[in-house]
């Protein structure tokens, strides 16, 4: 895509500004620019951006999920996922960003544990919109958004198909039951799925870890369930330190 447009979206404002900074370095020499957007930039700086990447001036937009809302750029060859977003509409969302003239584009979503742990402190943080409630108002939007990412985890964690599992997500079952009887998929469920998304065109080795659970969970009990996960793994492995 060295000559096309992208986005890649991250979770937070320094993780943009760092990124960024990182892929100019790396990618300048190749004649390919990098733009940056968040809501921490001036208007004038997001402006620019903006413009700039819509023009076809910049051809990487590094950002948060502040950018897209009212693009209509058509020509967006790929959507990256630098960190797992917030729920699966967002994620529906800024992928759907990618190949609006209905050439074909391609979507990344790159996560680790890291990221759920990031997504949780900010759902305990709250953020503006909570303080206009009161307190059951704020434990059920608590609990709402823990259930959103309990589901975008489960995405991001499934061996099935990917397309089936987003269907179902938004209740088009119809759809989904097609995905799942879709040809040339080697998901590890029956359903071939959908032949097009990662999981179909890749294969999974299943492994049994109910001895291993036993032991994690033997552990926790015997211990008081009063330590945190390393002294646990340290206790399994026979660690000798103090």
């Amino acid at each position: 895509h060295s000559g096309e447009s992208g986005i890649v979206y991250c979770s937070t404002r320094k993780t943009v500004d760092a990124l960024a900074g990182e892929l100019a370095e790396a990618l300048g020499p190749s004649g390919i620019r990098v733009g940056r957007y968040h809501a921490g930039m001036g208007n004038d700086a997001r402006r620019q951006s903006q413009r700039a990447f819509i023009d076809d001036d910049i051809q990487v937009m590094v950002a948060t999920n502040a950018f897209g809302m009212g693009i209509d750029k058509p020509n967006v060859r790929y959507v990256i996922h630098n960190n797992v977003p917030e729920s699966i509409e967002a994620y529906y969302q800024e992928a759907g960003r990618a190949g609006r003239d209905g050439d074909p584009a391609s979507c990344h979503l790159l996560w680790n544990g890291n990221d759920f742990r990031m997504r949780r402190f900010l759902i305990d943080r709250g953020d503006a919109a909570d303080e206009a409630l009161d307190d059951e108002q704020r434990a059920w939007a608590l609990q709402n958004r823990y259930r959103l990412l309990s589901q975008m985890e489960g995405y991001c964690n499934t061996t099935g198909c990917l397309r089936e599992y987003m269907l179902r997500y938004f209740g088009d079952e119809a759809a989904a039951e097609h995905a799942a009887a879709g040809t040339g998929g080697t998901a590890t469920d029956e359903a071939e799925g959908c032949g097009n998304c990662s999981n179909c065109l890749n294969t999974f080795e299943t492994i049994d870890i109910t001895e291993l659970a036993n032991d994690l969970i033997g552990c926790i009990l015997i211990s008081g369930m009063r330590f945190g996960v390393n002294v646990i793994l340290d206790t399994l492995r026979g660690s000798k330190n103090e």
